[in-house]
Parts: C-alpha cells; sequence; structure tokens
C-alpha cells in the first residue's frame, strides 16, 4: 500500500466521522427545535386558556354580585316602584332584565373559555377536559338558580315557600365568601383544578 493510497482512506475515514459529525448536529438541532417549538405551543396554549379562564371567574363574580344597583333596572321600572306597589310579573321582568344583561358577558366569557378548552385538549389530552367541565357545570347551576329566582319573582314569592331551597338559589346567584356557600367553593376548586394543569406550562417559558 503506498502513500496515496494510505492518504485516501484517512480522507475517507475522515469525511465518514465528519458526516456523522454533521448527522449529530442536525439531529440535536432539530430534536432541540421541536422541543421548544412544543414548549412554545404549550405556553400559548395555557396562556390562552389561563385568560379565559380568570375572564370567565371575573365575569362570574360580577354576575353574582349581591348589590343591585337602581341604574341596573329599566328605568320605567325605578319611576313605577317610587309611585305604587308593582305586580310579581312587573318585578319578574325587571329581575330578568338585570339578569339578562348580566349574564350576556359570562355567555361570551364561556365561548372563548370553552375554545381555549378545546385547544388544551388537543394538545394535553382528556384531563384538562374533564377539569374544565367542573368550571362549566358550575355555570350551568348558577344559570338554573337565575331562572329559579326570577320565577320566584313572577310568582310572588310562591316557589320559596320552602325556604331552605329559597336559601339555596339566593347563596348561588349571590358571589358571598362565605364557606356555607356551595356554588362559590365549588367554582373555586374547579378554577384550582384547572390551574394546576396551566402553571407547570407557563413556568417552563
Amino acid at each position: 500500500m503506498n502513500a496515496v493510497d494510505i492518504f485516501s482512506i484517512i480522507k475517507d475515514i475522515a469525511l465518514s466521522a465528519a458526516a456523522c459529525t454533521t448527522a449529530y448536529v442536525a439531529y440535536n438541532g432539530v430534536e432541540k427545535w421541536q422541543k421548544e417549538l412544543k414548549g412554545k405551543a404549550n405556553f400559548e396554549v395555557a396562556r390562552d386558556l389561563a385568560k379565559t379562564l380568570y375572564s370567565l371567574r371575573d365575569e362570574i363574580s360580577y354576575c353574582r354580585s349581591p348589590f343591585v344597583a337602581a341604574q341596573e333596572f329599566p328605568e320605567s321600572y325605578v319611576i313605577e316602584q317610587s309611585k305604587r306597589k308593582l305586580t310579581p310579573e312587573e318585578k319578574g321582568q325587571a329581575w330578568a332584565y338585570v339578569y339578562t344583561k348580566r349574564w350576556e358577558p359570562v355567555s361570551s366569557a364561556i365561548q372563548a373559555f370553552d375554545a381555549a378548552t378545546l385547544e388544551a385538549e388537543a394538545i394535553w389530552g382528556q384531563e384538562i377536559k374533564e377539569k374544565a367541565n367542573k368550571l362549566r357545570q358550575c355555570t350551568r347551576s348558577l344559570e338554573v338558580d337565575i331562572e329559579a329566582f326570577i320565577e320566584n319573582e313572577y310568582s310572588g314569592g310562591k316557589h320559596f315557600k320552602d325556604r331552605e331551597f329559597g336559601k339555596k338559589v339566593r347563596q348561588s346567584i349571590s358571589d358571598t365568601k362565605s364557606k356555607e356557600n356551595e356554588l362559590t367553593q365549588r367554582i373555586n376548586k374547579a378554577i384550582e383544578g384547572i390551574e394546576l394543569e396551566i402553571k407547570p406550562h407557563l413556568s417552563r417559558r
């Protein structure tokens, strides 16, 4: 074997080593890029879900505010109330007006939250959907209890002859911080469950 042959062999070995090194670097680069891309996607999904979660939380809280300003009622209701005793139907219509206005931003927040939940489910799986559904069940409970409250006003108080039922409904539609307020506790627990899924993805940014 002459010097030319030896040089050729060494050159081939060097080229093979260089190719292996290039392939290794390229593979690691792609793997790193994929991890960064996945991390970015997780972060964005977590951020969007967090935004819609807290927006929904705030709208629910406003809807359940125990304080109802006079400006929330129809103007005609306020005027007539100062002149005479109103009928149950008029009171029912007035409260329906109040809660219809209060529910509109809740409904919009629910739609945004549901859309963000679908995106999160596509990446994270079924568990986030199950946790989100617990909060959605709370919004449905609130909606049902608001309807019950309005129906009671229409009935002139007849529907709340069962005092325990009336107390439960009034607690549900009022955002009190009492530990006895079942819906408040359910909402808080549902939010905490979703936060446990979100926060790890936000901290990895």
